[in-house]
């Protein structure tokens, strides 16, 4: 045995670990959706071995994927109890077999946008599990030895924020959230695991993509009432530098940001609407306002919203560009804030629902400054959001390239950009229109395209896709 995995070794070293977490590391945001997951562990003659599980190719969330067993959390439970009743619903782990170990970290996965908290557990009475074939394949028990071998060590490359480990499982690839704990695990509790290599010195013939071959969902769709609708592989879908083309052609002849931006406003208010059954009286909505031609839309958004009736708060990330709009919110009686890293913080708490007109077609990512610290605070609420244009965070061109907003509606105007289209990026786009913004076809055809949208069914089209990828067709799965 490796001496490192000596029963006498390994446990009091994870045990230190988990004494030194600090309490804030381990508790999830009050407001956000939290999970807990069970790592249990169990000693044998050559140490100690993991119990996972491969979750249903047709489960929505993370189908497929090797997963610890665990879930949602129920009202009034803690996260031990909830770890313990998920790996007895998944696996029939008999829970007085059982000894808490403590909790780890906290994570965040962005997709799915869930907090969820690893608790360790030592299983002292080992007995036959039985998967529940609702939710899980197969149950898996991985020697931590397998993980040790050089030959099974993978990576998974990232967006932008380098590679995270991964795990050659014989016909299983351990990756995602699971490798991150995984990894996570192994640095506290086996002391130079990996002799001090980052994951992307693997090199390229070591790369994994398993986000590649998840298997696809029909998008759910969120707004109330027919819309028409066309495929979104139909549609054409353009550059941010075409974007800018068409902006400046409007602008030479008049139709100027200010007159796009009601029409963007109009139809994100269409929108929420729709996605409230119709009406929006009482209805609470926090309306993130970046500097862009975005966020302008977004403010024409709040006025058009609180004649509707909602009740309005405006956030401003940055300064506005258009400063009268503001001026004419604040005569309606309109909360109004703008964001500092020092007072935006978890105990400001978002209206029934959020409209993310932060950053347009302008994102460069990674998401930094004020867009950074706005949607860091959003991720740590339990609220639907509509995003204006596109997520804020991902790219025009490219999709997804780091942390970005997590959409449940996006609304495009105008013309749907092609990091939309990417397969990657559409657990995050959600449920997809397409807006009419007014733009004469000589317009689009000045600017290269080719065929330009049209609405002749109406000013708000639902874009359909077959081939969407899940919460698990992402490579950005987990963030401690």
């Amino acid at each position: 045995m490796d001496e490192r995995l000596d029963p006498a070794v390994f446990w009091p070293r994870l045990r230190e670990a988990l004494v030194q977490v600090p309490e804030d590391a381990r508790t999830p945001p009050p407001e956000a959706r939290v999970g807990a997951v069970l790592v249990l562990l169990e000693d044998t003659p050559e140490g100690p071995r993991v119990v996972l599980t491969r979750r249903r190719r047709d489960m929505r969330s993370h189908p497929g994927q090797v997963s610890f067993p665990g879930g949602r959390l129920d009202p009034g439970e803690s996260v031990d109890e909830a770890a313990l009743r998920e790996a007895r619903e998944e696996i029939g782990l008999r829970g007085h077999t059982v000894e808490i170990v403590g909790v780890g970290p906290k994570f965040y996965i962005p997709p799915s946008r869930f907090w969820v908290v690893p608790v360790l557990a030592r299983w002292r009475q080992p007995h036959p599990l039985t998967e529940n074939p609702w939710e899980v394949d197969e149950v898996l028990e991985v020697p931590l030895t397998q993980l040790l071998d050089r030959s099974r060590w993978r990576h998974a490359p990232l967006s932008l924020r380098g590679s995270t480990w991964a795990w050659q499982l014989d016909a299983d690839i351990l990756w995602g959230a699971t490798a991150i704990v995984m990894a996570l695990l192994l640095d506290t509790a086996v002391e130079g695991w990996s002799g001090g290599l980052q994951p992307h010195e693997l090199g390229e013939k070591f790369a994994v993509r398993p986000w590649e071959q998840v298997p696809s969902w029909e998008r759910r769709v969120r707004l109330e009432g027919e819309l028409p609708s066309r495929s979104q592989a139909e549609v054409e879908h353009v550059a941010a530098a075409q974007v800018r083309q068409v902006r400046e052609w409007l602008d030479g002849r008049g139709v100027g940001p200010l007159v796009r931006a009601e029409q963007a406003g109009r139809a994100a208010a269409h929108a929420l609407r729709r996605l409230h059954g119709g009406d929006l009286a009482d209805v609470t909505i926090t309306v993130l306002a970046g500097p862009s031609e975005n966020g302008a839309g977004g403010l024409a958004a709040a006025r058009l919203l609180v004649a509707a009736g909602a009740g309005v708060e405006v956030v401003t990330v940055g300064p506005p560009r258009h400063p009268q709009q503001l001026a004419v919110l604040e005569a309606a009686g309109v909360p109004l804030t703008s964001v500092t890293a020092e007072t935006f913080n978890d105990a400001r708490a978002p209206g029934q629902v959020v409209l993310d007109a932060m950053l347009g077609v302008g994102t460069e990512p990674p998401l930094r400054d004020l867009p950074e610290v706005a949607a860091t605070w959003l991720r740590r609420h339990d609220v639907p959001v509509v995003s204006l244009d596109l997520p804020t965070g991902l790219s025009a061109d490219a999709g997804v390239r780091g942390p970005c907003v997590t959409a449940d509606v996006t609304v495009a105007i105008g013309a749907p950009t092609r990091g939309l289209a990417e397969r990657i990026s559409h657990a995050y786009v959600g449920d997809l229109y397409l807006a009419d913004l007014g733009v004469p076809p000589a317009a689009w055809r000045a600017a290269g395209v080719s065929t330009p949208p049209t609405f002749s069914s109406g000013p708000l089209v639902r874009l359909t896709a077959d081939d969407v990828g899940t919460d698990a067709g992402t490579p950005d799965q987990g963030q401690l």
